[in-house]
């Protein structure tokens, strides 16, 4: 009987695996096209460079569906500001790099300043105008993220960071970092919170997506005004976290036990 539900386990995580291959065989791809397209649209205004991710966004979320049957659900749009703001998420896998572009305005990244050294991905990078912080460099990489982010939102982009500064196993937890608070307190642009269950589906370090539905709840503006940077990540922290238990798929969660056997 162990034999056989091995059997069984085995070839299912085998289907999987070839289905993750299909994806993947377009994904890549797809990603030095839209860097290099990218980097010769540098010329031109942000406009053209947001639509070319959103082509590229749509092609590989539809392409994810077909392949590996990974859909979708989102909740909370209707909160989304019309000025600027400083998205702050969990992140737990590749999808949320990839989804998260589609359902805000031209997005600007925070992200490591080695990431911008990767050929391709780091051209996207540096041609969609990301914030590439020194993380060791301590109050001159808080000073750079506020006069660059403030810069940003002035001109009516919207700033995305992962406050955790990495990513995160699904049921695993790092504290926040301070830096996307202090960009609000001393901006006054407000914090949106955003929580998903991505990583249940498309794990780190894993050659396979699990299907199913990933839940992406947009939270309610946090306004910075009258509160400490402190105050802020406890309220955004908070809410993460308590959204994310909410919406996590338990039942994913002890199928992931069969990719790591």
């Amino acid at each position: 009987m162990e034999k056989n539900k091995s059997s069984v386990v085995s070839l299912y995580k085998f289907w999987l695996t070839l289905r993750g291959s299909l994806f993947w065989i377009i994904f890549l791809p797809s990603v030095l096209i839209c860097a290099i397209l990218l980097s010769l649209a540098s010329i031109f205004p942000i406009s053209v460079r947001v639509a070319i991710i959103k082509v590229w966004i749509d092609l590989n979320l539809g392409w994810i569906k077909l392949t590996c049957g990974l859909g979708y659900q989102v909740e909370g749009l209707e909160n989304i500001p019309d000025d600027g703001f400083i998205i702050m998420s969990k992140h737990s896998s590749t999808w949320e790099t990839i989804a998260l572009q589609k359902f805000f305005r031209p997005m600007v990244w925070v992200v490591k300043k080695e990431l911008t050294f990767i050929p391709f991905f780091g051209w996207g990078l540096k041609a969609m105008n990301a914030i590439a912080i020194n993380r060791g460099t301590g109050r001159k990489a808080i000073k750079q993220l506020i006069e660059e982010g403030r810069q940003r939102m002035d001109e009516g982009r919207i700033v995305m960071l992962f406050p955790e500064g990495t990513r995160v196993m699904p049921g695993q937890h790092k504290p926040f970092k301070l830096g996307g608070a202090i960009l609000a307190e001393k901006t006054g642009y407000s914090v949106l919170p955003v929580a998903h269950n991505a990583g249940e589906f498309w794990p780190r370090h894993s050659w396979i997506k699990w299907p199913g539905t990933i839940k992406l709840v947009i939270g309610k503006p946090i306004d910075p005004a009258g509160k400490k940077p402190d105050e802020i990540i406890k309220l955004v922290e908070q809410w993460i976290t308590e959204t994310g238990e909410r919406i996590s798929d338990k039942e994913q969660l002890k199928r992931l036990d069969i990719d790591n056997n």
